[in-house]
This record gives C-alpha cells, sequence and structure tokens, in this order.
C-alpha cells in the first residue's frame, strides 16, 4: 500500500486511491467508489440519479444498496452479455483513451532515454491521456450509440443475436440404436445432387442434405453443457435499489448468518487431465463466502488457488496453459513482469 500517496503524483483531479491486495474489484472498493460517485453528482429527492451498471457481485452488496436508497440514487443492472453494445466507454471512450496513454508513454520515454515508466509515473501519464480523450461529444455519443439516451429501444438486431443459434439448438443423447437408423435412413433417403439435376420424372427428396448432416453430426449444445456443469443462477436484467431486490438480498444475508460457521477449507493438491499439481478448492461456505477473482460470483464449482497472491477462482473462469505447473492469476503474472515478485 502506498502509505506516503507518492502513487497518485500528477493523478487528474479529485481522483481517489483504494488499494486492493488482490487487484480485482469487491463490495468494500465500490462502496468507496459510490461514495464519490455521490459526492459529485449530489442527488436530492427531487433530482435523483439513474446509475446503470452490469451484473457484477460487488454492485449487489446489501450497503451498497441501502447506501444509494438512502441517497437517491436508483441503480439498473443491465442484461448480461450486453455490455458490448450497453457500455458508453466500451464503445465510444476506450479506444481514444488508450492510443492518448499509448501517445503519453511514448513521450515520456523520449524525454527519459535509458529509463522505465514504473507505477508511479502512471498517474500523471493517465491523466495527460484523459485530458485528450474526455471530449463532450465522445460522451454524447456513448449514450446515444447504446441507444440509453435518446432512448432506442431497437439497438439490438436480430444480426446480433446470430452467434447465439450454436448454443440454443437442443441436442439430445441418442442410443446406438437411434444412431443406425438415422444412418440408414440418411441413406435410403435420395440426396439431390451437388452436380446432376434431378430427372424430370424423380420425385424430390423430402429429406435435404442439410437435415441429414444435422442428423449425423448435430450442433453441439454448449448451453446444456454449462447448466449441467455449473451451479450458477441466471442473470438478468435487474432494478437494484427496488425494495423486492432488497429484501431478496436481505432473505440471503439472514440465512448466510443462519448458517453454523465452519472453518474456511484451505484446499487440497489434486491431479488434472494435464498430469500438473494445481491448488484446488472443494468448497464449503465458511464464516466468509469466497468471491472468484474473475466474475466475483460464489456460486459452487471447482476452485483454482492463485500460486503467488492465495485468491481463488472458479476452473472455468481461467485458462489455464498446458506448460503451467501452478496457476497464476493475470494480475500477478503482470507484477511478475514488472518485477514486483
Amino acid at each position: 500500500m502506498d502509505k506516503n500517496g507518492r502513487l497518485m503524483i500528477g493523478a487528474p483531479p479529485d481522483s481517489i486511491a483504494t488499494p486492493q491486495e488482490s487487484g480485482w474489484m469487491n463490495g468494500e472498493v465500490f462502496f468507496q467508489w459510490l461514495q464519490h460517485f455521490k459526492q459529485h453528482v449530489q442527488p436530492t429527492e427531487t433530482n435523483p440519479v439513474l446509475l446503470i451498471l452490469d451484473g457484477h457481485a460487488s454492485h449487489k452488496e446489501l450497503a451498497v444498496i441501502k447506501y444509494a436508497r438512502n441517497h437517491h440514487i436508483h441503480m439498473l443492472s443491465t442484461p448480461p452479455h450486453t455490455t458490448h453494445k450497453l457500455q458508453p466507454m466500451d464503445r465510444t471512450f476506450f479506444k481514444p483513451f488508450k492510443s492518448a496513454f499509448a501517445t503519453a508513454s511514448s513521450a515520456w520515454m523520449r524525454r527519459n532515454p535509458a529509463a522505465r515508466i514504473t507505477d508511479y509515473d502512471i498517474a500523471a501519464l493517465v491523466d495527460e491521456a484523459f485530458s485528450r480523450a474526455a471530449w463532450l461529444d465522445i460522451a454524447q455519443n456513448g449514450f446515444k450509440c447504446t441507444g440509453i439516451y435518446p432512448f432506442n429501444p431497437e439497438i439490438f438486431t436480430d444480426i446480433d443475436f446470430l452467434p447465439s443459434m450454436m448454443t440454443d439448438v437442443m441436442q439430445e443423447v441418442s442410443s446406438k440404436e437411434n444412431m443406425a437408423n438415422q444412418f440408414s435412413v440418411a441413406h435410403s433417403s435420395p440426396v439431390p445432387s451437388t452436380s446432376h439435376a434431378l430427372p424430370a420424372n424423380e420425385p424430390e427428396s423430402s429429406t435435404s442434405s442439410t437435415d441429414i448432416l444435422k442428423q449425423l453430426s448435430p450442433f453441439p449444445d454448449a448451453s446444456k453443457k454449462r447448466s449441467l456443469k455449473r451451479a450458477r443462477k441466471t442473470q438478468r436484467s435487474e432494478i437494484i435499489t427496488s425494495s423486492p431486490y432488497k429484501k431478496d438480498v436481505e432473505e440471503k444475508q439472514k440465512s448466510r448468518d443462519r448458517k453454523p460457521k465452519k472453518q474456511k477449507s484451505k484446499g487440497t493438491k489434486k491431479m488434472l487431465k494435464t498430469t500438473k499439481n494445481i491448488q484446488s478448492l472443494s468448497k464449503e461456505n465458511g464464516e466468509e463466502e469466497i468471491e472468484c477473482i474473475i466474475c466475483g460470483e460464489t456460486f459452487e464449482e471447482d476452485w483454482i488457488q492463485c500460486q503467488e497472491c492465495k485468491n481463488w477462482a472458479h476452473e472455468d473462469c481461467v485458462y489455464i496453459d498446458s506448460s503451467d505447473v501452478y496457476f497464476n492469476c493475470d494480475v500477478c503474472k503482470a507484477k511478475k513482469r514488472l518485477g514486483q515478485y
């Protein structure tokens, strides 16, 4: 932790710094951000504020909901997997900001030959890049192209949903006998040739070649496989500060408080298919729930512990290279590259 504030030298005006050991967002850090947000927008009962967020778990903490309700902040979560369309920062701001930051970094290295950019230089570079990218028209275009303001409910088209067709196809597990029957039907049915036309007196097949291919090699049902493997609840758009949602969060909190306290499992070693030793957690709900450092969720699943920072992540949320002996999260990998480990 930067106790003397050197990491904030040259930062944009009114910036705040909140250290977090794992480097990931959690409820406590977001609560501090919300207080900072309230201080600047100054919402009142006659002039409330609408805050649109994604469905991260840190946005749904009970303390966050109570604070937002008490200070006239209405929080609305977006539907899952829509930030590429509904996030104004993603649509219009981040690209020019990254370009401006790269330009500022290049200029810094030219002014400081044979030196490298350290953690204490980042804030000033961010200030320079932010001043170049934070234009009013960029902010306005961000809300316009996402359909937030002016409100455009037709922002999504049918083309946007085409990739989901792969996971919408239902696949049934059939027996060997059924597969044999399908194979015989496929060969007995006349299939139109791609190079020769059918004779005029020959009837056209009722089963198209496309249907036969689907029978022999059906589309993978990824959604079904995922639902069987995960115990994760389906997310949806919610008014987080509404009374029904707040009541539901309070009931869940009371249910967790009533559970007997158990000592948190410290994890065991297990062998994966890659024959690499990786720390894995057989999860037990204890005094403190474990949040995945990638998705921020606490649902039950196989867990992996980062060898360096000792934080946990769902196995399905991380990518493990075949050459890795132990799992290291992205934050720890970045620190290793910077020589902080």
